[in-house]
């Protein structure tokens, strides 16, 4: 999303954002993205959803390819299960991204290379498919939701003195109901 927001620039972006219609489920951003500093892998998702609309149109279309088969890689690889046919798309979707890559640096998103891990790790995800099958733990969705209701509600019960003392009394009143 931050290469969109390079090329496409803070206020368009916004401005985007603010005009598309969000789908019930989904978070509505009615300022905008370019100023979040906090997002949520749910939120991220709900923009991703969306950015291939948002910035059409405000890039050239070599970049918007790029960002394009980079999502669909993403959400192809978070699928439950993998047969020859979608396994052969993901590394298609993979090929394609690079092919078009050189775009993402010609519009200015990113200076000088690709040396990113992230990227580099996208090689090896098509193989680790084909030998151990679907991943379910790249979600970070269980561990979101644990920390809000492990630590963030207890956090908000308390008067903010004693935080640590506060969360483990909490969590053992809770504990202690259940048994």
């Amino acid at each position: 999303l931050q290469w969109c927001i390079i090329v496409v620039g803070d206020d368009e972006i916004d401005y985007r954002f603010t005009l598309v219609q969000m789908l019930v489920g989904y978070h509505r951003f009615s300022k905008g993205v370019s100023k979040l500093k906090q997002v949520t892998g749910r939120d991220h998702r709900s923009m991703q959803c969306y950015v291939i609309g948002i910035i059409s149109g405000a890039v050239p279309l070599r970049f918007l390819t790029a960002i394009h088969v980079l999502m669909d890689f993403r959400y192809l690889a978070q699928l439950p299960s993998f047969d020859e046919r979608t396994l052969q798309q993901l590394e298609l979707s993979l090929q394609m991204f690079h092919e078009h890559k050189d775009a993402i640096l010609a519009a200015g998103a990113r200076s000088g290379h690709f040396h990113i891990p992230k990227l580099e790790l996208l090689q090896h995800v098509v193989p680790s498919l084909w030998d151990l099958g679907a991943v379910m733990q790249w979600s970070a969705d269980v561990t979101e939701h644990a920390h809000v209701t492990e630590v963030k509600n207890p956090a908000r019960a308390g008067n903010k003195q004693d935080y640590y003392l506060q969360i483990t009394r909490h969590l053992n009143c809770v504990d202690k109901c259940f048994w």
